[in-house]
């Protein structure tokens, strides 16, 4: 198609005589993009670029041979292939038993409805990483502002999953999912930001609902929302974007909604900032490996400081003008640090500091309530935490008995598979997940 349009654009030109040099350019191009993808490269662009460049200059000399090029494009066509058909045969077997509730915590009826704030922080890791070596970051400022509004910041806290989309999912279905194909390729963000176990017992309770995001990265490929509102319609959506390019602020946008709520409780908010994220990719040919894991860390860190900031204002606002709301400020995973690329996490490794480095996630939360150590005080991972939250709401402990395993889980590359990295103590193992659902 671009090459199509690219031959129309020439002509109304009347620079047809460059329709070779163009197939020439394209199709070296899209063939080297096509294997930068295929590795780990940090300065991936700026590689591309050069590329450009000189295919640009060699088609006036080669453009010539261009049907060879269009062979070798051909070719990379048929690769896809199999990845085509086995996305339709996902999608075909999927099945969604996984995520129904083992009780009747859906039908919860709230003793107390108030309006519940979740922030998420991406890759925010845990107050007990930052204090460990690896990260060596003081961040008693930002936990004593904390304590100071009434938060309860949980030191050892850890995600059960390595990825947003895969935290999430299992995290708002209140299930584990243990990375099955669909759910890791095609239906997280369907259960993310859709009709899930989370949803349902909040509008059961008669919440409205509200998400709002900075970035699209989570109704990129446009899922059937659960929720009342988005901050960001799917009209302002690019077909070929991946959900980085657009950016909102946040802050404004929850003031907007909370400026026209008519009701002072009974609302969720789901609050997803991108920072401060993992480490990057690094390209290990051009920088060393001692050196890719202090820069990670150094630019991690001063991510931190920036959300730290952020973070404070959201929470100074919202304390202001909601009082006796509960706010969670609860990340996705943990930062990386430690490794010298993220893509390096997919390779085995029994190190108890780099593997909590993968799942140890920050989580703080303003109860708003003496009783919530009757229910928080086995809250130890992501899948539990609205789990708990219901139980404190409804004052019912009966909840409380059908907590889901805080065990964590990976994909790896080599060995090859999925496994287990922490068990329901929060102990390293190295186990082999081979799960069937219930």
């Amino acid at each position: 198609m671009c090459f199509l349009i690219g031959n129309k654009l020439l002509s109304l030109f009347k620079l047809k005589h460059y329709s070779k040099n163009l197939l020439f350019v394209g199709i070296i191009t899209f063939f080297c993009y096509y294997l930068l993808n295929l590795n780990t490269i940090y300065y991936r662009n700026k590689i591309l670029l050069g590329i450009v460049i000189i295919a640009c200059l060699l088609s006036f000399r080669f453009k010539v041979y261009y049907k060879l090029f269009i062979i070798l494009l051909f070719f990379i066509s048929v690769f896809n292939i199999p990845g085509i058909a086995n996305a339709i045969v996902v999608s075909m077997q999927a099945d969604d038993k996984w995520t129904k509730s083992p009780d009747d915590i859906e039908q919860a009826v709230f003793k107390k409805r108030p309006n519940i704030y979740y922030i998420q922080p991406d890759g925010y890791t845990s107050p007990a990483n930052l204090k460990n070596e690896l990260y060596n970051f003081n961040n008693r400022d930002f936990e004593t502002f904390l304590k100071q509004n009434n938060f309860t910041v949980y030191e050892n806290q850890h995600s059960n999953y390595f990825s947003t989309l895969l935290s999430n999912s299992s995290m708002f279905a209140m299930k584990h999912h243990y990375i099955a194909d669909d759910i890791e390729k095609y239906k997280a963000r369907e259960i993310i930001v859709g009709d899930n176990a989370v949803l349902r017992t909040l509008k059961h309770n008669n919440y409205k609902t509200f998400f709002i995001t900075e970035r699209p990265y989570l109704i990129v490929n446009r899922p059937d929302l659960g929720y009342d509102y988005c901050n960001i319609s799917y009209n302002e959506l690019f077909f070929v974007k991946d959900g980085w390019s657009l950016q909102r602020d946040v802050i404004e946008d929850l003031k907007a909604q909370i400026s026209v709520l008519k009701e002072d409780s009974g609302n969720f908010f789901f609050i997803e900032k991108f920072t401060p994220g993992h480490i990057q990719n690094r390209d290990r040919v051009l920088e060393k490996k001692k050196e890719a894991i202090e820069r990670g860390r150094k630019e991690y860190l001063e991510r931190i400081e920036n959300v730290n900031t952020w973070l404070k204002e959201i929470v100074s606002y919202i304390v202001k003008e909601d009082k006796n709301s509960i706010i969670i400020i609860g990340a996705d995973h943990g930062g990386y640090i430690g490794f010298s690329s993220a893509t390096d996490a997919e390779l085995k490794t029994q190190d108890e500091l780099l593997v909590n480095s993968i799942f140890g996630n920050f989580l703080a939360v303003k109860w708003n309530g003496k009783q919530h150590d009757e229910y928080d005080k086995d809250l130890k991972s992501s899948v539990n935490l609205y789990r708990i939250v219901f139980s404190y709401l409804a004052e019912e402990k009966k909840y409380l008995s059908n907590m889901q395993d805080n065990s964590s889980y990976i994909t790896l590359n080599n060995p090859k598979g999925v496994y287990k990295y922490l068990n329901d103590k929060g102990e390293v193992v190295f186990e082999k997940a081979d799960y069937v659902q219930d």
